[in-house]
Formats: C-alpha cells, structure tokens, sequence
C-alpha cells in the first residue's frame, strides 16, 4: 500500500517548518547579542579594573596614567579623589587619624564622552594627615 501525501498536507507541513527555522533563527540571533553585550560589559570593567589598580597603587596626586598602562585606544580614564562619605560620626575627626578618601574612577568613551563604568574606592589618603 503506496502512501501519498496531497499538496494541503505538504503545505501545511513546510509551514510548520518554516515557523520552526525562523523561532530558531530569532533565538539564535538573542543569543548572540546577548554574549555580545556580556563581552563588552567584562572589557569595559577589565579596563576600569585595570586603571584603579594603577591608580591605587600610586599617591592621591596621580589621576593620568601611562599609555603602557592602559593600552585601550579609544578609551580614557577620569580620576578624582573626595572625602568618603557615611563614616560613623565618633570615627571622624580623631587625633593622629590618616583620612579616608574616596576614589572616583570612571571608563570613558572618547568618540562620544560617554561614561561607560565608574568604579568608587575608599582609601586612606596617606597625602595629609588630621592633627587636630
């Protein structure tokens, strides 16, 4: 016994098969936008890493580093250094006490001046000392 297939039933079936490629493809395509954007979120902190372990490394006055140490053209670090922010009252203003500062480096993109990362860290400031 021949089976044979009318022309609705091989339509229908390359419809199903067409839907079945394009969720495929649609899927697909997420899925390599998505890496493409957790790629560029790990370069762009690796370069954020990378420019405050050289800036925390050195004193308080250093905010340009070396093009041997950021090799990310394109790119440029801003550094700024303030008081840190929400320290208990009785730890404030001591005697002899080295102050805290706080570390403001942010990734910047030079084609738009976009800010892409910004890491704060808090570090004793070792340039002054509080004699009061």
């Amino acid at each position: 016994m021949k089976t044979h297939f009318t022309l609705i039933e091989i339509v229908v079936a390359l419809g199903i098969l067409a839907i079945s490629l394009g969720g495929l493809l649609q899927l697909s395509i997420s899925s390599q936008l998505k890496i493409g954007r957790a790629v560029e979120a790990w370069e762009n902190m690796h370069m954020v890493t990378q420019a405050a372990e050289y800036l925390l490394l050195h004193n308080e006055e250093t905010t340009e580093i070396p093009p041997e140490f950021f090799p990310y053209p394109g790119y440029e670090i801003a550094c700024s250094y303030d008081d840190a922010e929400g320290l208990p009252e009785e730890l404030e203003n001591l005697t002899g006490q080295v102050p805290l500062k706080q570390c403001r480096i942010e990734l910047i993109r030079t084609s738009d001046h976009k800010t892409l990362e910004t890491v704060i860290v808090d570090r004793f400031g070792y340039g002054e000392s509080s004699e009061q």
